[in-house]
């Protein structure tokens, strides 16, 4: 790829792989904290809509540190599609994408565990959206189906706050929050988006990444999703169950 990165600033490839990206999410998630429209918020009734996102190639919802830039940019340019593609499927359903088309950047690590930089893109973005959508369908892999069951977030803390929109995400349950949690939340998750576009001479080293805070989140979402799916047989769907994390509670994995 060129050296020069897509936010116009001219900086190096190692550096837009292994800085830009991540300043550029932490820049946008922090936006829709401000505005309101971060997917992870709440309507003023206090549910959150949690919309999966799937990976066309491996079937699987996004992990959160590409789940949620791609439900912010899926609301921004007001696409239907909860599918994202990589280039060479839209190939594959024999077709391409438009031109002039912007994707949404993620990182991934090679086997040397150099960082390297590709895009995701939205069915709508390619000349046939239904023949890629048609062909996504085929190899999306559903989890447990917890459609019918009501959660509540208890804890502002933003990894546990996290963790339960991201198993919401994942197995459709319906979400809620109050006020005083949610805003709470918001502080917290703010500190460290804040923290995250700084330079990294200028980072305060006790606040955790954006990348760690996501990563564990989604450790802690799928022991959530292992939880559910072994109780399913147990929960009723007319009972709403609430969760809490305690602050000296151990995850395993």
């Amino acid at each position: 790829m060129s050296d020069n990165n897509p936010f116009e600033t001219p900086v190096s490839k190692n550096e837009f792989n292994g800085y830009w990206i991540p300043k550029h999410n932490a820049k946008v998630m922090k936006e829709g904290i401000d505005n309101n429209t971060a997917p992870f918020l709440p309507n003023k009734d206090g549910t959150i809509n949690a919309v999966p996102i799937y990976n066309a190639s491996t079937g699987y919802v996004l992990p959160a540190t590409r789940l949620i830039p791609a439900q912010i940019e899926k609301g921004k340019k007001g696409y239907e599609s909860n599918i994202v593609i990589g280039r060479n499927f839209s190939e594959m359903a024999s077709t391409s994408l438009k031109e002039n088309e912007k994707g949404i950047f993620y990182n991934f690590k090679d086997e040397t565990g150099e960082i390297h930089t590709a895009s995701y893109f939205f069915p709508e973005q390619t000349a046939n959206p239904n023949a890629v959508i048609e062909l996504a369908k085929e190899n999306l892999k559903p989890g447990i189906d917890l459609s019918n069951s009501s959660f509540t977030i208890e804890n502002s803390n933003p990894e546990n706050y996290l963790s339960t929109y991201i198993m919401a995400c994942r197995t459709g349950a319906k979400l809620s929050v109050s006020p005083e949690i949610a805003e709470d939340f918001k502080k917290k998750f703010s500190v460290i988006l804040d923290n995250e576009q700084l330079k990294k001479e200028e980072k305060e080293v006790s606040i955790p990444s954006m990348g760690n805070t996501l990563f564990n989140a989604d450790k802690k979402a799928t022991e959530l999703c292992k939880l559910y799916s072994e109780n399913k047989k147990e929960q009723t769907t007319s009972k709403k169950k609430k969760f809490s994390y305690d602050d000296d509670m151990e995850m395993c994995f």
